[in-house]
Parts: structure tokens; sequence; C-alpha cells
């Protein structure tokens, strides 16, 4: 599987890094592979420069055809175990401080803003490492 990294991120990613390949033809499942090539020069389009990356995974049963458009994504770190929340949940303030609103029936505006300390986020999903418990509804935003 051949994509490209922003420059950006290029900087986070290595040769032999776990990755996770899904193909729209097998929408439930994901193939797992390792970055094999990362390209030393970079390819600059619309004043964005990305570089190519080889990921390599295992098709011996053949189900994956050449051409096949594909999403990979490169496990930078992997916490397991975590408490994480949707990403429209968390509220940042000016202070970068990290905060989260909980459904409060009963109160004038039905819902208590509560901080909590965040740690890794993939942009979609962010842990929750304080000030939170597993099965508390959050509200999005």
């Amino acid at each position: 599987v051949r994509g490209k990294v922003d420059e950006a991120d290029i900087g986070m990613v290595r040769v032999d890094q776990p990755a996770r390949i899904t193909v729209a033809t097998f929408k439930d499942r994901r193939f797992e592979g390792r970055v094999t090539q990362i390209s030393p020069l970079g390819i600059e389009k619309d004043n964005v420069v990305s570089f190519e990356v080889k990921v390599s995974i295992d098709n011996a049963s053949g189900e994956l055809r050449a051409n096949m458009s594909a999403n990979a994504e490169i496990v930078l770190e992997e916490h397991k175990a975590t408490l994480v929340v949707p990403e429209k949940a968390v509220i940042y303030d000016a202070q970068r401080a990290a905060w989260i609103e909980l459904p409060q029936p009963g109160t004038p505006a039905g819902r208590e803003r509560k901080q909590i300390k965040v740690g890794f986020s993939n942009g979609t999903r962010t842990e929750v490492v304080q000030g939170l418990t597993e099965g508390q509804k959050v509200i999005l935003q």
C-alpha cells in the first residue's frame, strides 16, 4: 500500500511501525501491516509537502487487489485499557485547560461542567487520564 504523510507528521513515522489498513470492499475488516519504506524526498503539491510511505501487508488469501483504494493508519503510539471520549465532547478554555460537560437533570442548565486531564488524542478520540470514570455519559459539543 502506498500513501502520503504530511511533513508535519513524517518525523514520527519509522520503518517497521505497525499500520492498519481498511478498504471499501471489506468495510468491517482491518488488515495489519508494517511500514516498509519512507521516501527521503518530499513532494510539494498546493503548498503542502508530503512524503510517500509504503506499507506491506499479509495478503496470503489474495483478497486485496492491485490499485484498490485503501486507508492506512500508522500506529505511532498505542494506549490500551484507557478511557476515551469523542474529541467533540472536550472543551478547551483560553488557558488550554480541558473540560467536559455531563448531563445533570434537575439543574437549570441540565448539565455540569467538569475539568478533566487529557492524554493522547488521535483527532477523533481523546484519552481522559483524570476527572472522569468509565460509564459516565458526556455531552457532545
